[in-house]
């Protein structure tokens, strides 16, 4: 029985690693694998060598290269196909950004291909995984055959791994731990002892979750900033390909301000949050508001170079100025009741932007706003659902009436809004096309297919990668890094629509959410509120906000994503078709919260910070639990079994322990007299006496106290609560 107990635990134990670590890879290099297969196989693996562990030690798990070798053989071409397209993925990956040898350039793998490979690596990684579980018991060496690969999937790979794989190889590596203290000294007994191990394990781990629940992880917070340091390091001794560049916005002087002439988008490196109060704002009601700073005309394929709002800015401000004026058409002349009129103070208090007004969207252009003086009074329109919607509701009569003509023959002008290089176009618009948008659909269409293909893209990063001197930006963000945050997806997403013939802007301001508690309060606007989005223009009606950038980890809106129709208001909670960010330059916008940033609303930026330390916390708290415990329990069983009733017994397991600590100490002259002892106690018939076994036990304990005399704390902590000695 508890042989049968013993390879259980142990199949649990080698599927579950070689699971975890490879499903990590897999995972964070997005390989096409047949999941359900590659479980199953690593399964009979795992109990394989399992069953020919227990039975015949070492010699049974050599017995198993026999069919390793037979399906290497058999299954050549594909293992070899699969090998050299994994290589290539990964060298390519890291290539992006080190200075590393793609292998294999121009390799290819089928499915079928890459699972055969990930097959027979699970098999040789379960090899070495049964000599460190079933053989030595050590948890140590379960780490060195684990711990690499899953290093390399979550933190040096900008794509995030499924963090089911990392939290099941943590809980291996305790189960080890816990059991190997219940039995320090019986390889066999250790596998029995997985059992209640692994509930001790399921304790903590709960423990865990109900102090830092998932949705307060950050990988930004851990793994991203750990990933950050090795990044930079790589970047001053030269070991990277790219620079890290420098954030956004860019402070200097620690003066903080939007650039409003020139926007270095391939430039743009880590984004560091100051959380520094730059607005204060009052509203009348809850929603997330979008405070439209500026949007950018000309992009020369490293930076946004003209600040549109010197184009024709009589024109512009009259075509953001319809959409409020449709919006108080159908309120006050339709009676509509999804567009309402709102109030907003707004205060610059460390914000040093010059000629920027921030105003939500739908405004009027305000006259009462007082620049860069006191607090500004706001009157806008809060829509809730479309304005394509209501202004088509509107009368012809009325509609017939907005003259847009002039200025809308400046929108689609080559030199404005459509402005975009020959093959820069080119590229995006086989990128669109490939990603099923439909170039011939309306503009509204279009917009909207642009803004989900962009919010379901790549990876969300506030660590990404500088764009090569000689790379195109929008190719290479698409192509390549496939990470950044709001302005690698806004400038994007403008080039793609100018690609599709659909007149975009890249904008910029702050997202604010303003809760219900909030209403009529003053609310502190930050940098972590810094946000970038586009403006996309429709015929008759101006230019209407759309959201591309995808949340955060952990990071949403509020209220809910805007869509393209949303102005920035209360109780905004409309589920999003589209996006908007963030842009610094020009007039007013409204509706967001810490978006871009990765952070929690403006007002809970302390609260999130405390989130942080509080995983961090739990995390401690739950490795000294289990080190303590661990501690606890062999110091229990050690006592036990020094007093057991039958003498033998205890001075075998007092030699075994002796035997240990001797690894750690040279001997000693009586040592010989210990082992006759327990040479008499394991191979002869004699019982031993309580004198014996009193001598035997004695010289044990004074042996481990100078052990533990000998050594400093650290190394001390070491002896006690790592080795268990």
């Amino acid at each position: 029985m508890k042989r049968a107990l013993a390879i259980f635990g142990n199949t649990a134990l080698i599927f579950a690693a070689v699971t975890c670590s490879m499903g990590a890879v897999i995972s964070a290099f997005w390989f096409t694998v047949d999941m359900t297969t590659l479980l199953l196989f690593w399964a009979a693996t795992a109990l394989s060598v399992s069953l020919l562990a227990s039975f015949w030690r070492l010699k049974g798990i050599l017995v198993l290269l026999a069919p390793v070798l037979a399906l290497v053989l058999l299954r050549q071409q594909e293992i070899i196909e699969g090998a050299k397209w994994v290589l290539f993925f990964i060298t390519h990956e890291f290539g992006k950004w080190l200075y590393v040898t793609v292998l294999y350039p121009g390799a290819e793998a089928t499915p079928y291909a890459q699972t055969f490979f990930f097959a027979t690596a699970g098999l040789v990684l379960s090899l070495l995984l049964a000599a460190a579980i079933c053989l030595r018991r050590s948890t140590l060496l379960t780490v060195l055959f684990t711990a690499p690969i899953v290093f390399l999937s979550f933190v040096v790979v900008f794509n995030k791994s499924d963090t089911i794989y990392l939290v099941g190889l943590v809980g291996v590596y305790f189960t080890m731990l816990f059991s190997s203290a219940l039995f320090p000294d019986d390889y066999h007994r250790r596998a029995v002892a997985i059992f209640p191990s692994l509930a001790v394990v399921l304790l903590l781990m709960g423990l865990t979750y109900m102090f830092a629940p998932p949705q307060d992880y950050s990988r930004d917070s851990f793994v991203r900033n750990l990933d950050y340091q090795i990044r930079n390091y790589a970047a001053r001794t030269g070991i990277a390909r790219v620079k890290t560049g420098h954030g956004w916005p860019t402070v200097y002087e620690n003066i903080w301000r939007f650039e409003t002439y020139n926007v270095g988008i391939s430039a743009a490196g880590t984004r560091e949050i100051m959380n520094e109060s730059l607005l204060e704002i009052t509203a009348d009601g809850a929603g997330t508001y979008y405070l439209r700073a500026f949007a950018m005309l000309h992009f020369n394929g490293r930076s946004w170079t003209v600040n549109e709002g010197d184009i024709r800015l009589r024109e512009d401000a009259y075509a953001r100025m319809i959409p409020a004026y449709i919006a108080i058409l159908n309120s006050e002349l339709m009676g509509d009741s999804s567009s309402r009129r709102t109030f907003m103070t707004i205060e610059k208090t460390g914000d040093a932007t010059t000629r920027i007004d921030y105003l939500p969207y739908y405004s009027f252009p305000a006259n009462e706003i007082s620049g860069m003086s006191g607090p500004g009074y706001v009157d806008f329109f809060y829509v809730k659902g479309n304005l394509l919607d209501l202004y088509s509701n509107l009368p012809q009569s009325i509609t017939a009436e907005i003259d847009l003509s002039a200025y809308s023959r400046l929108v689609h002008s080559k030199d404005t809004y459509l402005q975009i290089e020959d093959s820069t176009a080119d590229g995006l618009q086989q990128i669109a096309i490939a990603a099923g948008i439909d170039p011939s659909a309306g503009r509204a269409s279009v917009a909207d297919q642009v803004s989900i293909f962009f919010s379901t893209f790549g990876q969300y990063s506030l660590t990404p990668l500088i764009v090569p001197d000689d790379e195109d930006f929008a190719l290479y963000f698409l192509r390549v890094s496939r990470q950044g945050y709001c302005i690698h997806y806004a400038t994007a997403a403008t080039l793609m629509l100018r690609a599709l013939d659909v007149p975009a802007r890249f904008t910029s301001g702050f997202v604010v959410p303003v809760g219900q508690s909030e209403v009529g309060q003053t609310v502190v606007v930050t940098d972590g509120n810094a946000h970038s989005w586009v403006e996309v223009f429709y015929e008759g009606i101006g230019w209407l906000p759309l959201e591309v950038t995808p949340p955060g980890d952990g990071v949403g809106f509020a209220d809910g994503r805007p869509g393209i129709q949303i102005g920035g208001g209360p109780d905004s909670n409309e589920d999003v078709q589209t996006g908007i960010e963030p842009d610094p330059d020009y007039d007013p916008y409204g509706q967001g919260a810490e978006w871009d940033s990765g952070e929690a609303e403006p007002e809970q930026g302390g609260i999130r910070t405390n989130h942080t330390w509080l995983i961090v916390g739990a995390f401690a708290a739950a490795c000294l639990v289990a080190l303590i415990a661990r501690r606890i329990i062999i110091l229990v069983r050690r006592k036990t079994r020094f007093a057991m009733e039958d003498a033998n017994a205890s001075v075998i397991f007092a030699w075994r322990y002796l035997s240990r600590l001797a690894r750690l100490k040279t001997w000693q002259t009586v040592w010989h007299e210990i082992e006759d002892l327990a040479n008499k106690a394991r191979f002869s018939q004699h019982r031993l006496s309580e004198k014996e076994r009193a001598s035997v036990v004695d010289y044990t304990r004074e042996f481990a106290a100078n052990i533990y005399h000998d050594r400093n704390t650290i190394r001390r902590f070491w002896v006690k609560f790592i080795l268990g000695l």
